[in-house]
């Protein structure tokens, strides 16, 4: 018996089919992914401006600058002068005189000038004892006031006036000596006697005069200090300027 053929289930490889390799799809791109680029950039940019404070953060309080602070003005009042009725702008405060002043009630008047005189005193008057002219008199006896008188070429002046005034002891005291008439003192001497109380005194007033009675010195207060070391006081004058003939 012969055997039957059995078919080989392999087929041949002419009519099996190939093997074809699966692959997949291309994915078709979409522009996508460009915008996410491009949006991230953005982000990471402003997030670097706002660490680095070019963009303000929203959390942050908004700084306003305070209000400016308010200064005080002192304000000048002026009254208008009659008949005007602006200020001319040109003119400053001090020009502008207001029309009503409150008058100063005893207000003292600046004293005259003293005018200067051409003979003034030469030195201060000193004290000395009476024996050093007088040695023929006891201290207590008398006061003695005298002296000299130079030009302003140091020549001795003759003729003057030499007037002593106040008071001495509760007395008045009113003299007049002529410079040149007592010339123990020298060329121009002249001299006052009084008796002396021997007390101090501040009372008493010497001046020249011209022979018209016009002053050529200022009055002089000589102090008496009642000792008998200064019972003779030297009183010397001396001319510093031309006698104006006015």
């Amino acid at each position: 018996m012969s055997r039957e053929r059995v078919p080989n289930p392999r087929q041949s490889s002419v009519n099996r089919p190939m093997a074809v390799r699966k692959t997949e799809p291309t994915k078709k791109q979409s522009g996508c992914g460009g915008f996410g680029v491009v949006l991230f950039l953005l982000v990471i940019g402003f997030v670097v401006l706002l660490m680095t404070g070019i963009i303000p953060s929203p959390s942050d309080k908004k700084i306003t600058s305070p209000p400016p602070a308010a200064t005080s003005a002192t304000v000048l009042f002026f009254n208008t002068p009659a008949g005007n009725d602006t200020i001319d702008p040109s003119l400053t405060p001090a020009d502008l005189s207001p029309t009503k002043t409150t008058a100063a009630t005893n207000t003292p008047l600046p004293s005259p000038t003293a005018r200067a005189m051409p003979y003034v005193l030469r030195g201060a008057p000193e004290g000395y004892p009476n024996a050093l002219l007088h040695p023929q008199y006891d201290c207590k006896e008398y006061l003695f006031i005298g002296g000299e008188i130079w030009d302003l070429r140091e020549a001795p002046v003759l003729g003057l006036k030499v007037r002593l005034t106040g008071s001495y002891g509760g007395e008045t005291v009113d003299f007049t000596s002529k410079s040149g008439d007592v010339t123990l003192y020298g060329q121009s001497g002249f001299e006052f006697v009084m008796e002396n109380k021997q007390i101090a005194a501040e009372t008493i007033y010497i001046q020249l005069f011209d022979t018209n009675d016009n002053p050529l010195s200022a009055p002089v207060r000589l102090s008496i200090t009642g000792r008998c070391d200064a019972n003779l006081l030297i009183v010397n004058y001396k001319q510093v300027q031309e006698i104006s003939n006015n």
